[in-house]
């Protein structure tokens, strides 16, 4: 059975993601797959935080809070930090459940 996720990547905190899209999985590892090119294109645009590991528990959480009877609504965050400041986690990749509603009315 398919699942659906919010994926969003952007400043942390009260502010519009930069990129936001809603996609359908069959599969934990469709979702890595998506998650881990997003986390490249932040590594490319000088991010740091986004390892492989870091993705994969990431996919790992969504994944498992998807299969809840009652999964929470909130966000799930990767934080991420410009390479020139590695201290301040300013940005993230983000995943959070979304309905099948949700993906048919952003794919219509």
């Amino acid at each position: 059975m398919a699942r659906y996720f919010a994926i969003a990547n952007g400043p942390r905190g009260c502010y519009m993601p930069d990129n936001a899209s809603i996609i359908r999985c069959a599969t934990r590892r469709e979702l890595k797959a998506y998650l881990e090119m997003e986390a490249y294109y932040l590594r490319d645009a000088g991010f740091v935080g986004a390892s492989r590991r870091n993705v994969a528990r990431l996919a790992a959480a969504a994944w498992r809070e998807a299969h809840k009877t009652r999964p929470d609504w909130r966000e799930m965050v990767l934080p991420l930090a410009p390479a020139h400041s590695r201290d301040n986690y300013c940005y993230g990749l983000g995943v959070s459940i979304a309905t099948r509603a949700d993906y048919r009315e952003e794919n219509a």
